[in-house]
C-alpha cells in the first residue's frame, strides 16, 4: 500500500483521506483501490454499449449512404468531418488493402465515442468550395438513417438519446482521465433547479448506460443489468457511503 501511496500526488489523495477520517481502520489508500475498482465495473459496461451503438449506427449509415458516407460531405458537418480525417490519419488507414469493408470497420472502430455523440446532435455547418452549408443532422443523420439504429425508441426522439449519450460521455471520459466518479459526474452545460452546475450520483449516471443499452438493444439492457459487477463493487465499499456520491438518497 505504501508503494502505491508513494507514486500518487498528495493533492489527489486528500479527498480520499478526508473520507476515511471517522473510521481509523480504513487507510485511504485502501478506498482509492476500491474507486478504480468501481470505474473499471463501470467501463466494462460502457465498453459493451459504446461497441454496440457505433456499430449499429454505422450499420444503418452504411445502408442509406454507402460504405464511405463519411467521406460524404452532404451529410457531415464541418467538425465531424474534421474527426474523420483524424481518424483516418492516426491508424494510417490509407496502408490498408483497398477494401471499402475493410477501411469502413477499421475507421468504426477509431472514431471516438464523442463522435458518435456528435451525430446525434442537431448538427453545424460545414465548408463546402467555399460555401458555409448547415447540416441538419435530424434529418439527414437521425430520420434518414440513424433512427434504425434505436429501434426502442420513436422517430421523435433523437433530442433523447442525444442527452442519455451525452451523461454516458461524460462518465466516460472521466473514467477515461482518471478522474474521481464516487463523488458524482459533472455534466458539462447542466444544472441543477437551484441554477448550480449538474452533478450526478455514479448510480444515476451508470443507470444512464443501461438506458442508452435498451434505446439500442432490450436483450443487451438485461444482459447488462444480468451481469454487471458496479452493484457488488458498490455493497464493498470500505466507509460509511454518506461520505460519497453513489447514489440519489445519499446526495
Amino acid at each position: 500500500m505504501d508503494r502505491l501511496r508513494a507514486n500518487i500526488p498528495e493533492a489527489r489523495m486528500q479527498r480520499y483521506d478526508a473520507a476515511c477520517r471517522f473510521d481509523p481502520d480504513v487507510d485511504g489508500i485502501e478506498l482509492y483501490r476500491w474507486a478504480s475498482a468501481v470505474a473499471l465495473a463501470v467501463f466494462d459496461d460502457l465498453a459493451h454499449v459504446e461497441v454496440a451503438m457505433r456499430s449499429a449506427m454505422a450499420r444503418e449509415l452504411a445502408s442509406s449512404y454507402g460504405l464511405v458516407w463519411y467521406r460524404d460531405r452532404t451529410i457531415l458537418d464541418q467538425q465531424a468531418t474534421h474527426l474523420v480525417e483524424e481518424a483516418m490519419s492516426r491508424t494510417r488507414l490509407g496502408s490498408l488493402p483497398d477494401d471499402p469493408q475493410v477501411v469502413h470497420g477499421k475507421l468504426v472502430a477509431s472514431l471516438t465515442f464523442g463522435f458518435w455523440v456528435k451525430l446525434l446532435g442537431r448538427g453545424q455547418y460545414a465548408e463546402v468550395d467555399g460555401e458555409r452549408q448547415r447540416r441538419i443532422y435530424d434529418t439527414v443523420i437521425w430520420k434518414a438513417a440513424v433512427r434504425r439504429a434505436f429501434p426502442q425508441v420513436n422517430d421523435l426522439d433523437r433530442q433523447r438519446v442525444e442527452g442519455v449519450a451525452r451523461r454516458v460521455q461524460a462518465l466516460r471520459n472521466r473514467i477515461a482521465h482518471h478522474e474521481h466518479i464516487v463523488w458524482g459526474v459533472p455534466i458539462a452545460g447542466g444544472s441543477t433547479a437551484d441554477g448550480e452546475p449538474l452533478r450526478l450520483p455514479l448510480m444515476t449516471a451508470h443507470a444512464s448506460i443501461i438506458e442508452l443499452a435498451g434505446f439500442l438493444n432490450k436483450d443487451l439492457e438485461s444482459w447488462l443489468r444480468e451481469h454487471s459487477q458496479i452493484s457488488d463493487r458498490i455493497e464493498q465499499c470500505p466507509i460509511y457511503a454518506g461520505e460519497l456520491m453513489l447514489t440519489d438518497e445519499e446526495t
